[in-house]
């Protein structure tokens, strides 16, 4: 795990993806510490991180990370596999004043410790099968002992975004996806869900492999910090709980309920990226962090593509 402490011990948890479906990490995390302040980036506008370049995938990363940091969190969590896959290391070296974590290792750890068999499936976007990023890290961990066998669901994301989890629509798509762990890799006893949308259809494919055990990374992550005793405790009595996103507000609160389980009472406020809103540092940030004179931040190791600036700073 990562360490947490310093002067941002009070700043709670900041997550952020490319859309909404971080949110199910978020319910992980706020079932484990209900506790704690949590902030939430859905960079709505520019998703689906999946089909960019990876140069792009940092670039946008940088900047929703660039935003939290002035939030002054006591951890980031990239709940996107995207980022989680590509470019985290490159995200840690350049803000190393803040913990930033992923969601891939906690379900590779835990799909290593739970399969009998050594054979692991991962259901995920057609990005993270392509980057191998699961067999790369499973490798590692299990000494090439564990074998991984990868499915791309693209349908799965757009069916949870629209409410079909379960019952017939659901069912016939999940077992074209899953086919080849029903007649082929039938050995596997062990499957990842590889994008943070797919856990709300976890009833249904548990329906359809009984004998398997499906991974959630988010939930994992969340109990893994909570073994860790890393985080917890530190929140205000006054709980916060703030969303952003990058645009369609309505479409995330009306989304973003069902995959968060609970009701999102306020719409979220909508940010513009890359240029972030105007902010004002504290006397520990201002040492860290420069303006410059067109009012946009600058992040020692970051860089910000210059923006339009209206009024607001927006």
């Amino acid at each position: 795990m990562t360490e947490i402490g310093g002067n941002r011990s009070q700043g709670g948890v900041a997550l952020f993806d490319s859309g909404v479906g971080g949110l199910t990490v978020l319910r992980h995390f706020l079932e484990i510490f209900p506790e704690l302040d949590f902030t939430y980036l859905g960079d709505m506008a520019r998703f689906p991180y999946g089909t960019k370049s990876r140069e792009t995938i940092l670039r946008f990363a940088r900047e929703n990370v660039l935003f939290l940091n002035t939030l002054r969190p006591s951890l980031i969590v990239a709940a996107c596999f995207t980022v989680s896959s590509q470019v985290l290391p490159e995200l840690s070296r350049e803000f190393p004043d803040v913990p930033i974590v992923g969601v891939l290792d906690a379900g590779a750890r835990a799909a290593c410790n739970l399969t009998r068999t050594g054979s692991v499936g991962v259901l995920a976007t057609e990005g993270t099968i392509s980057s191998q990023a699961y067999p790369l890290v499973i490798r590692e961990l299990s000494g090439n002992s564990v074998h991984v066998y990868g499915q791309a669901c693209p349908l799965f994301a757009p069916m949870v975004e629209e409410g079909v989890t379960e019952g017939p629509i659901a069912e016939l798509v999940a077992r074209k996806y899953l086919e080849p762990f029903l007649n082929v890799y039938r050995d596997v006893d062990t499957i990842i869900l590889g994008c943070t949308h797919y856990p709300p259809l976890r009833k249904t494919l548990e329906t359809l492999l009984p004998g398997v055990v499906f991974v959630d990374p988010g939930q994992e992550l969340a109990r893994e910090f909570l073994r860790s005793g890393e985080i917890g405790c530190r929140g205000s009595s006054l709980r916060e709980r703030r969303f952003y996103v990058t645009d369609s507000p309505e479409r995330f609160v009306r989304i973003g309920e069902n995959l968060l389980g609970q009701q999102i009472r306020m719409l979220p406020e909508v940010l513009t990226l890359p240029d972030p809103p105007v902010w004002t540092p504290s006397p520990e940030i201002a040492r860290e962090v420069s303006v410059k004179e067109d009012g946009r931040p600058v992040v020692p190791g970051a860089t910000v593509p210059p923006g339009r600036r209206g009024a607001g700073g927006r």
